[in-house]
């Protein structure tokens, strides 16, 4: 009797069979890595110290989280306080415990960057909602901006600058800078569709039909067209050369005549700026821009106060801050409620007109320009918590008032309330 034919499906199974030891000892050595791999990062995240700041990211890490609220006092009184494994039954914990594995795991930098190397390697071309653009420029992405919040934050300001004009007779102005997706569009990705982007710019100006409304997209972006450096490449805000460019229809648009640019001397400040947006992009290889300051004669004869915490410095610029990541803060001290600026030995019988500058970061770099035309009183709602109408009711030498924004922080930012308060 002849031997029966094996078929393809029988010479596999007979390999399969004749190596299963093999391979299940290769299964098990899998999945023990992936075991050591993953309990080995989670017991490392709980034994080594925690890590407060990420200079990498340049934002604060989750802490431990606590399952209960603090208070003194023992179980049975904490319990009746309703303070006993509160955040836990409430959700805050377990909340916070995810994301804290996920801030302090052990070479959180690495695995961040092998992120950003692997989506750019399955051609998606960007990673957590930053673009890989032309040219060295990674630029973040935000399709669906708060459109709602847009229109509250729109409203208080319309509602504040009409109370100053009106009852004070104070000039308002509103300036609103693009983001990097608005204004660097000859560098996004070939594919990018700026329908979002543009939607969101006509329901701006639309909005803006109550107030002095200055819109700082267009020139920078015909500047960016042409490839001028006028927005950092790590980074969300705009540089100095376009800060300056800013800054002359600014003044402009108050009766004032800019300084022209052959007036300042250009200094090279740092060429490792590696900006927030390079902190979340994973892109690893990305190169730094480059800070530069536009000094001009007599620009140290200048006082930065941060009322704050009552520091002050000859000038703008506050250089300690070049020997750390967060290299933009070395203009006017970074983010802070309260700052002033006033020149020094100006003669009484010719005071200085004052501009109270209410911005977000991008105000900062302007500050240089604006501080040779007038003293400013810089306040960011984000930080300052007082009436803002009482505060220029309070402070009569004030002669103009500007805001000047990113669109990001308008459709983002929850802040603009303030601006209400104490307004009949």
């Amino acid at each position: 009797m002849s031997e029966k034919k094996l078929t393809e499906q029988d010479e596999l199974l007979e390999i399969q069979m004749k190596h299963k030891k093999e391979s299940r000892i290769i299964d098990i050595v899998t999945i023990v890595c992936m075991l050591v791999i993953i309990y080995g990062l989670s017991l490392g995240t709980l034994i080594l110290p925690d890590k407060e700041f990420s200079e990498a990211e340049n934002r604060a890490l989750q802490q431990k989280p606590r399952l209960s609220t603090e208070m003194e006092g023992s179980i049975v009184e904490r319990i009746a306080a309703g303070k006993f494994l509160d955040r836990l039954i409430d959700g805050r914990f377990t909340s916070e415990i995810s994301k804290y594995f996920s801030d302090q795991i052990p070479a959180r930098d690495v695995f961040v960057g092998i992120k950003g190397v692997s989506e750019i390697a399955l051609f998606k071309m960007q990673n957590n909602d930053v673009m890989l653009g032309k040219d060295g420029y990674i630029i973040e992405r935000n399709d669906y901006p708060d459109l709602e919040n847009l229109h509250k934050n729109l409203s208080a300001i319309t509602a504040f600058s009409d109370y100053v004009k009106s009852e004070l007779n104070i000039p308002v102005k509103v300036a609103v800078a693009g983001r990097g997706m608005d204004t660097l569009t000859s560098y996004t990705p070939a594919l990018y569709d700026s329908t979002f982007s543009d939607r969101i710019w006509d329901e701006l100006i639309a909005e803006s039909a109550g107030v002095d409304f200055i819109n700082l997209r267009e020139p920078l972006k015909e500047m960016a067209d042409n490839g001028e450096y006028v927005y950092y490449k790590t980074d969300h805000h705009w540089t100095t050369k376009g800060a300056y460019n800013a800054y002359k229809i600014i003044v402009e648009q108050f009766g004032i005549t800019p300084t022209e640019g052959n007036k300042f001397r250009v200094e090279t400040a740092s060429e490792s700026f590696l900006g927030t947006t390079w902190s979340s992009a994973g892109m690893k290889w990305v190169k730094p821009d480059t800070i530069e300051y536009y000094r001009y004669d007599g620009d140290e004869n200048f006082v930065t106060h941060i009322i704050d915490t009552d520091k002050s410095f000859d000038g703008f610029y506050d250089r300690s801050y070049l020997d750390v990541k967060d290299k933009y803060s070395s203009f006017i001290g970074g983010n802070n409620a309260h700052v002033t600026v006033t020149a020094k030995n100006q003669p009484s019988d010719a005071p200085r007109q004052k501009l109270l500058l209410i911005k977000d970061s991008f105000g900062h770099s302007l500050v240089p320009f604006l501080a040779q035309h007038f003293d400013l009183d810089i306040i960011d709602l984000r930080y300052f918590k007082e009436s803002m109408s009482k505060y220029i009711s309070e402070n009569p030498d004030i002669d103009g008032v500007l805001f000047l924004y990113n669109l990001d922080s308008l459709t983002s930012a929850a802040t603009m309330n303030i601006l209400n308060a104490g307004i009949k």
